[in-house]
């Protein structure tokens, strides 16, 4: 499309729906490229569901189905996810409430495995007899135990929407991926689609609370079907006209009544719980929550699946720990996917678990566990890097798998592991460039702080519900000096931007001082409506940043090197595995002086740039600028620092990390003249301290400065921290083991600091 063309549509977008020029622009981007498109998008109704015919087996479907329900039996076979028992309970019910003898199966993780396996098709065959097997959510690779159902005298049904193999079921098939004029859909949304060419549209829609929750946490794309029947079963859910399990379920997990339900609310708040007892125990609780009737008994599962979810978040979170310590023997210099193996790992946390860590390391990420001698594996992905084409060119390697693109599951025998894994990053290493492994921030829009409204966070709120597919916005605002406070004791800052707008930084303290130093920086963010007791805020949550100038001033960067002259007071030894370094991953090179970090820059510009603090423990190649004494290097196999650094940092390095270190003595040069400290300046910041701080709990630099500040003191923070970390090294204040400031009794002598010595002669 033109420019000019574009920029009319974007014009018209904006005059029929009221919305914003930027927001009819990222709509635009979004595809629907003309107003009518844009229009249904905006207005997501039940009228615009596709046909469930479209889905190719659903005519076929129905017959039989009839058939069975006048005179047969029914078995739905269902899975022990989120989305696999919505579907059971969207079929299930339906099908009852119509008369039809229907029994519905869920496997159980531990005893039957995953989908529909020969062991948990007998079983359920011996305990019901049924004389039709729908499938729901699961059967799309299951030719053989369909084959058995035949034999077992059932006929079949398979609705799925997994990827299909090669060779398909002999059955009657409802999957939108084995064809290619269909939308995606989630299990429950093909269960829905069932339901709706059965019984019709006005019925079905009494399950869309259930389909849209199956749907948000299946993350499947929040376009087309999938947006309809998100958003409609989301407006269900906020007028709490729904059944009373998912209210139940919303209340007990501190979702306050009579406030919007938004997307963000089921894929942290319901979905983690319809999913735990799958996980740790079994999913029928979760099946009763969304179908039993007696409200004692809904309170009960829901008090029982809250307990299970906070248990679960405990188990995946040892689990994520002793991933990343097991990373630490691991080749990511040389592999661009991981594979880790444990047997103490609780298979039903472990694809949380490979998705945080895929996040924190880029890479696509497999997680095994041992079960009956067998090694069961969890896989997530990153943007652009089809897992499922993964495991097929690595498929001679393993016993068997399915998923989608971004998520799979798959079972090999431990001494193909090795082989698996060599297969895979083959594979990978030679379909995709490293850029898919890099950082990026990407954006929708710029936004100046202006244009954060109450009445732009209105008109955003239209392009709800956000998901995969159709992705919270990301906007990007420049900064120079910002204002970020710490919030409480926590790790957490917190930035006024305007009268409405509050921009949170979650654990990003260690970036405080960058972000709030004078240099030119592109902060992203996303934007949300919050309304606490009777008064609406826009809650922007920061996404990251990237530095357009990456030197700050010299007086902080004289801080970080007076900070390098401390030894730190915890040293954890870590053992990591020598893997060298590539062109993206394993070298880090450390500056103390911008002159340094120019020369390295200029000799590696394809390195990535940091300034104080690593912005991820992913061993990037990067050029580091003034470091933070808080960053780990764990990951690094080659860590070289220029600059002549003080004896206590490099001493931390060598007795921290098993890492190549290499020293440069090149001479430093730093502006001395940017932080004016002498004799009487430090006699008087000790005096403030001496009064005020001693033997108190020490919090931190910044709450140390706001303590003396509030007191009288009125040097510059930079000022104050220097003058601090002279104090320390001489040994005239200190931090006891307990955490608290304390004065030294015994008389020390200035001459003695080494920082006041580079302060005051430039050189050490």
């Amino acid at each position: 499309m033109a420019d000019r063309e574009k920029r009319i549509l974007i014009a018209d977008i904006a005059a029929r729906t009221g919305l914003p020029n930027i927001l009819a622009e990222l709509v635009v981007a979004r595809g629907y490229d003309t107003a009518e498109k844009a229009k249904a998008f905006l207005e997501p109704l039940p009228s615009g569901l596709s046909s469930p015919y479209t889905l190719k087996g659903t005519e076929e479907a129905v017959k039989l189905i009839r058939r069975h329900c006048e005179s047969g039996k029914i078995l739905i076979f269902g899975d022990y996810d989120c989305d696999g028992i919505g579907a059971s309970a969207i079929l299930g019910t339906a099908l009852r409430e119509h008369g039809a003898d229907v029994e519905v199966f869920i496997p159980t993780r531990t005893e039957d495995g995953y989908g529909l396996s020969e062991y948990a098709l007998r079983r359920a065959y011996e305990r019901y007899k049924p004389t039709l097997l729908i499938t729901v959510d699961c059967g799309i690779g299951s030719v053989e135990e369909i084959e058995l159902a035949h034999e077992l005298g059932m006929e079949t049904v398979v609705t799925d929407h997994h990827e299909p193999m090669e060779v398909l079921p002999n059955s009657v098939i409802i999957n939108p991926k084995t064809q290619t004029d269909a939308e995606e859909l989630c299990g429950a949304g093909v269960a829905f689609m069932l339901v709706r060419a059965l019984f019709g549209d006005e019925y079905a829609m009494n399950f869309i609370d259930i389909c849209a929750v199956s749907t948000i946490a299946d993350l499947v794309p929040l376009t087309g079907d999938n947006r309809i029947i998100a958003a409609c079963g989301l407006r269900a859910l906020s007028s709490g006209k729904v059944r009373y399990g998912l209210q139940a379920l919303l209340e007990i997990s501190g979702h306050r009544r009579g406030y919007p339900v938004k997307s963000g609310d089921v894929a942290f708040k319901l979905a983690p719980r319809l999913n735990a007892s799958g996980r740790l125990s079994t999913a029928e609780k979760s099946y009763r929550l969304l179908t039993a009737t007696d409200r004692k008994e809904i309170d009960m599962l829901a008090a029982e699946l809250d307990r299970e979810n906070r248990e679960r978040q405990e188990l995946c979170n040892k689990t994520i720990n002793e991933a990343r310590q097991m990373l630490l023997e691991y080749d990511l210099t040389h592999n661009r996917i991981i594979v880790l193996h444990s047997g103490n790992w609780e298979g039903g946390v472990v694809g949380i678990a490979a998705a945080k860590i895929a996040e924190e390391f880029r890479r696509p990420t497999v997680l095994f566990v041992t079960q009956n001698d067998v090694l069961k594996g969890s896989c997530r992905s990153v943007k652009g890097v089809n897992i499922y084409e993964v495991l097929n060119a690595a498929k001679d390697a393993v016993i068997q798998f399915g998923g989608h693109t971004m998520a799979a599951g798959l079972s090999i025998r431990p001494e193909d592991l090795e082989r698996f894994t060599a297969t895979a990053n083959a594979y990978i290493r030679a379909t995709y460039e490293d850029t898919y492994f890099l950082p990026s921030h990407e954006y929708d829009a710029e936004l100046a702080v202006s244009d954060l409204t109450m009445t732009f966070a209105d008109k955003l709120e239209l392009l709800e519900p956000f998901g995969m597919g159709n992705p919270r916005p990301v906007f990007k605002t420049d900064f120079r000096r910002m204002l970020f406070e710490r919030i409480k004791s926590h790790a957490h800052i917190k930035s006024k931007l305007n009268s409405v707008a509050d921009l949170i930084a979650f654990n990003e303290l260690g970036n405080r001082e960058i972000l709030n130093s004078p240099m030119l920086k592109s902060v992203f963010y996303t934007v949300d409506k919050e309304e606490y007791r009777g008064r609406e805020t826009l809650r922007c949550v920061y996404r990251g940043m990237s530095l357009t100038e990456a030197v700050p001033p010299d007086d902080e960067i004289i801080a970080r090197a007076a900070e390098a002259f401390l030894p730190k007071r915890e040293k954890k030894a870590v053992k990591s595995a020598y893997c060298g370094y590539d062109e993206t991953f394993g070298r880090l090179l450390i500056a103390f002086t911008p002159e340094t970090f120019s020369t390295l820059r200029q000799e590696h510009p394809n390195y990535l740039v940091a300034t104080g603090q690593l912005a991820t423990d992913n061993p990037y190649n990067t050029v580091l600028l003034a470091p933070d004494v808080n960053n780990y290097y764990g990951y690094y196999s080659v860590i070289e620092v220029y600059d002549s650094p003080p004896a206590a940092f490099v001493n931390d390095l060598n007795s921290e990390y098993s890492a190549e270190i290499t020293v440069h003595n090149n001479p430093p040069k730093y502006n001395t003249d940017a932080v004016s400290l002498d004799r009487d300046k430090l006699l008087g910041l000790f005096s403030f301290v001496k009064a005020y701080a001693k033997d108190k709990r020490y919090g931190g630099i910044y709450d140390l400065y706001f303590t003396v500040s509030e007191k009288g003191y009125t040097a510059p923070f930079t000022a104050f921290e220097t003058g601090i970390y002279i104090l320390m090294e001489i040994g005239v204040i200190y931090i006891d083991n307990d955490g608290f400031l304390r004065i030294s009794a015994v008389k020390k002598d200035l001459s003695e600091s080494g920082i006041l010595k580079l302060i005051s002669n430039g050189k050490r």
